[in-house]
C-alpha cells in the first residue's frame, strides 16, 4: 500500500515539473528532477537491463530536460549542455559507489538528451559511456549503445552532402565500444573520401589506422595488403611523408580516464615492420622476408646500421623454417659481421648461438665447434662473464657428443671457474664433470 501511494506521488509531482518547464529555468528542473530521483531510488531497487529490457535509449517517456523546441538558442544549449554536465557527474558518482544499474539508468537518460546538441555532442558522449560499459562488460548496454551509433552513422551516409567531419569521431567511438566491422567500415569511408580528394597524408594515416585495428583483432590476413599498399603509398612519396614526419603530431583522447594519446604520422619503417609482423605471424616466411629486405634497405639508407643485425637474424630464422639452411647461415653470418664493429655484441653473440645450433641441428661437428670458439672470443671481448660460461658449456657439451671426452673435461672445468665467480650453477658444472670423468674411466 505504501509503496502505491509513492508511486502516485511520484506521477503528481512528475506531473507538476512538466508544467512547470516552459517557465522554469533548466538548472531549477534539474534540481527538482534530481531530487526526485534520488528520493525515487532509495525507495525502489531496480533490476539491471536484461536480454527482454526495451533499449534505454528509445525510451520516448518526456522527460522535464526536454526541450520545448528543436532550434535551442545558444543559451538553452549552454544550460542544456550543463545539466546534462551533472547528470554525468551522478553518474559517475554511483558507480564510484558501486550502483552500475543506478549509473547506467542516468546515462542512459544522459545520452537521449544529448540528442538535442547535435550528432558530435551525442558521438562524443556516446563513446564515454560506451567505454565505462566495455570495461565493466555490460553487454547489454554496450549493444544498445553500439545500434545508436550505428543509426547515426546511417543518418551521416543518407545525408547529401555528407557530413565527413563526423566520421573521425564516429570511428574512435565504435572503437571505444569495440565494435571492429562498423569501425573498419566507417575508416574505409574516410580512406575513399581522401583518394578522392587526392590527400596522400590523410590516406596514410587512415591505411595506418585500419591496419592496426586488423592487427589488433589478430586479422593478420586482412593487414597485410593494407600494410602493403601503406608501404607503397610511403615509397612513392617519400618526400612528402619524410616532410610531415617532423610536423608537430596531433592528439586524440581514447576514453576511459586514459591521457591522450599521440596520432603519429605514419613512416616506411613502421609499415615494413608490420607487414614482416603479419606476415610472420600468418606463417607466410617468404613475404616476411621480402618486407624485412625491403626494410634493411630502408635502414641502409638512413644510415641507421645498429637496426640491420636483428633483421638479419629474423631472415636467417625464417630461412631456417624453410629447410634452406645455407641461405639461414648465410644471414647469421652476416649479422654477426655486421654487429662487431659496431660492438654490437649481444646481437653477434645472438647470431653465433643460432649459427651454431643450426649446425649442430646437422651434426657438423666441426663448423659448430668453430662457432662456438668465435662465440667464446667474443664474450671475451665483451666481458660477459654469463655468455663465457654458457659458451664454454656448449662447447663441452658438443666435445661430449663427439665422445672426447678429454677436450669436453676440460671446457666443462673452464666453465665451472667462471661459474664460481658468478656464485651460479656449480652445482650444474660439477655433474657435468663427474659425469664425464666416468665416461673417460670407461673408455680407458
Amino acid at each position: 500500500m505504501q509503496n502505491l501511494m509513492f508511486r502516485e506521488w511520484m506521477r503528481h509531482r512528475y506531473n507538476q515539473i512538466l508544467m512547470m518547464r516552459s517557465s522554469v529555468p533548466i538548472g531549477c528542473l534539474l534540481f527538482l528532477w534530481l531530487c526526485a530521483g534520488s528520493i525515487a531510488s532509495a525507495q525502489t531497487n531496480q533490476p539491471g537491463l536484461d536480454q527482454f529490457s526495451p533499449n534505454p535509449l528509445e525510451i520516448t517517456t518526456p522527460d522535464p530536460l526536454t526541450p520545448t523546441s528543436e532550434s535551442l538558442s545558444s543559451t538553452q544549449r549552454d544550460e542544456l549542455s550543463a545539466a546534462l554536465d551533472q547528470l554525468n557527474l551522478e553518474a559517475v558518482a554511483k558507480q564510484q559507489a558501486g550502483d552500475g544499474v543506478g549509473a547506467f539508468e542516468i546515462w542512459f537518460r544522459e545520452l537521449r538528451l544529448r540528442r538535442y546538441l547535435g550528432p558530435a555532442a551525442e558521438i562524443a558522449a556516446l563513446s564515454r559511456v560506451g567505454s565505462v560499459a566495455w570495461s565493466n562488460s555490460k553487454t547489454l548496454e554496450l549493444k544498445f549503445i553500439t545500434q545508436r551509433l550505428q543509426a547515426i552513422q546511417k543518418q551521416v551516409k543518407s545525408q547529401v552532402p555528407a557530413n565527413t567531419e563526423l566520421l573521425p569521431a564516429l570511428a574512435a567511438a565504435f572503437q571505444q565500444v569495440r565494435a571492429k566491422g562498423p569501425t573498419v567500415e566507417v575508416y574505409q569511408e574516410i580512406l575513399d573520401n581522401a583518394r578522392q580528394r587526392e590527400d596522400i597524408l590523410a590516406q596514410g594515416q587512415t591505411l595506418k589506422a585500419i591496419g592496426q585495428i586488423h592487427i589488433n583483432w589478430l586479422s593478420y590476413d586482412k593487414a597485410a595488403p593494407v600494410y602493403e599498399e601503406l608501404a607503397t603509398l610511403i615509397q612513392e612519396n617519400r618526400a612528402l611523408f619524410a616532410a610531415n614526419s617532423v610536423v608537430q603530431t596531433s592528439t586524440v583522447t581514447v576514453g576511459n580516464g586514459a591521457p591522450p594519446q599521440p596520432v603519429t604520422p605514419p613512416t616506411e619503417v613502421d609499415a615494413l615492420r608490420q607487414l614482416a609482423y603479419v606476415y610472420q605471424q600468418s606463417k607466410q616466411p617468404l613475404k616476411a622476408i621480402a618486407a624485412r629486405e625491403k626494410l634493411t634497405a630502408v635502414y641502409v639508407n638512413l644510415q641507421n646500421p645498429s637496426a640491420i643485425p636483428p633483421l638479419k637474424i629474423a631472415i636467417a630464422a625464417d630461412y631456417q623454417s624453410l629447410g634452406q639452411i645455407n641461405l639461414a647461415a648465410q644471414y647469421y653470418q652476416e649479422a654477426y659481421n655486421l654487429a662487431v664493429p659496431i660492438q654490437q655484441y649481444a646481437q653477434a653473440s645472438e647470431a653465433l648461438e643460432k649459427l651454431a645450433l643450426l649446425y649442430r641441428s646437422q651434426k657438423q661437428w666441426e663448423p659448430t665447434l668453430r662457432i662456438y670458439k668465435m662465440q667464446l672470443l667474443l664474450e671475451e671481448r665483451a666481458d660477459n662473464l654469463y655468455g663465457l660460461m654458457n659458451a664454454y658449456d656448449n662447447i663441452g657439451q658438443v666435445y661430449q657428443e663427439m665422445k672426447d671426452y678429454k677436450k669436453a673435461l676440460e671446457s666443462y672445468q673452464k666453465g665451472l671457474e667462471v661459474a664460481k665467480r658468478l656464485g651460479h650453477r656449480q652445482e650444474y658444472f660439477a655433474r657435468k664433470i663427474q659425469k664425464v670423468n666416468k665416461q673417460l674411466e670407461k673408455s680407458s
